[in-house]
């Protein structure tokens, strides 16, 4: 290669690098500068007040999870009051529950999160301060004690009202039931659903050391919402719940049945021809009718034998002992005289109702805890229970000495 073709390879070197400067430079000047969300976005990620902006801003165009979201990260990286924005949005699009929750998850990592939140809002979520709420102490005489449980301070707030109701009753309070100082269990631990609709669910389980202690026969769960219930010693209310369906629910513990129609599964359960409880009549056979009024012989007076739906899923008819409509059919209706008598028949014999402590006896045979099923097991049989004083005297002499996990 000449030295004047080297000179003009040389020449257009340097003018194509000068014409890329030229661009790059150009390009410079027509790129905008990052808009204020932008830089927002940049900083959000380690800056608090940034988050919180962001969370305003998604706020005021009504993008509810986005905002919580910046809440969330906000309070992390504890931006002032963004933890208190963050849990009562999210109490308001995911409930209690999962609030709790996810509260709960962030004082794993950090417990100092908690120190800017007042005692009343922890309350609502059920983060206690004091584990029992001092209450005026009951009469000692008492044929069955119940333990009240919260979960949240709506729940207890719910409790005291309840309490003072039924003690205003003129029906319920003759009734020989103690209630115990109520128990505050942390809402993350109790874990009660919030389905409208369905039944509530708690982890029950977690109640096993109080239970164990055996003071009481029966739990009064308030917590969740949902659909009440009661089942194996445990009455389950909703966070807001009236004296009217907690009668319903109480009743259940004497044996009383529902009288409307009960869903199949239900029903599969419960009709049993032949089947007596203070209410109700299972089937058409005249020893059955025999064997009711042998055991409920203040009926005999005013029985009136009424058809009602309880058992129509599974094609048998069963009949309650009065006409009347009552609150075993709707509960906000009256409870008819009868049905009080029976109830304090049924509430004189209570080592014959099923306390707390023989449902968590099988929960720990499902487990396989032995010890564990002995300790229950014997505190049901403390109370009278027949089926656990039968249960103890059918096994070997040797009392059981493996636990399960």
């Amino acid at each position: 290669m000449n030295s004047t073709t080297l000179s003009k390879l040389c020449r257009f070197s340097l003018k194509s690098r000068l014409a890329g400067f030229f661009l790059f430079l150009c390009l410079l000047s027509c790129q905008e500068p990052p808009t204020e969300e932008q830089r927002l976005l940049q900083r959000a990620a380690t800056d608090g007040n940034a988050a919180s902006e962001l969370a305003r801003r998604r706020l005021a165009a009504d993008d509810l999870p986005s905002a919580l979201d910046w809440w969330r990260t906000a309070a992390v990286l504890n931006a002032e009051g963004a933890l208190q924005h963050a849990l009562m949005l999210q109490q308001r699009l995911e409930g209690k529950r999962s609030t709790a929750q996810w509260l709960a998850a962030q004082v794993q990592v950090d417990a100092s999160m908690l120190q800017p939140l007042s005692a009343v809002l922890l309350a609502e979520l059920g983060f206690w301060q004091h584990s029992v709420l001092a209450v005026q102490p009951e009469p000692q005489q008492c044929q069955l004690k119940i333990q009240p449980v919260v979960a949240t301070a709506a729940a207890e707030r719910s409790y005291r009202q309840l309490h003072q109701h039924w003690q205003q009753d003129p029906q319920l309070a003759s009734l020989p039931v103690c209630f115990l100082p109520v128990l505050r269990i942390h809402a993350a631990v109790l874990n009660c659903s919030e389905q409208p609709g369905q039944r509530i669910q708690c982890d029950y389980r977690r109640l096993g050391h109080r239970v164990q202690q055996g003071q009481f026969q029966q739990l009064l769960i308030i917590g969740g919402r949902g659909v009440a219930s009661f089942n194996n010693g445990i009455m389950q209310l909703p966070e807001q719940a009236d004296l009217a369906l907690l009668r319903h629910e109480f009743l259940h513990i004497a044996g009383f049945l529902d009288e409307y129609a009960l869903a199949p599964v239900a029903a599969r359960m419960v009709c049993k021809a032949g089947r007596i409880a203070p209410n109700l009549l299972v089937g058409d056979d005249n020893s059955t009718l025999q064997r009711y009024l042998q055991r409920y012989p203040t009926a005999a007076a005013t029985l009136e034998l009424t058809p009602v739906d309880t058992c129509q899923a599974v094609g048998i008819q069963a009949y309650r002992p009065i006409a009347t409509l009552n609150s075993m059919r709707h509960y906000e209706a009256d409870l008819p005289p009868l049905y009080l008598t029976l109830l304090q028949q049924e509430l004189t014999q209570s080592e014959r109702l099923m306390p707390v402590q023989y449902y968590f006896a099988y929960l720990a045979r499902q487990n396989e805890a032995w010890q564990q099923w002995y300790s229950y097991m014997q505190l049901a049989a403390d109370f009278g229970y027949p089926p656990a004083i039968q249960a103890l005297a059918s096994l070997a002499p040797e009392r059981p000495t493996t636990s399960g996990d």
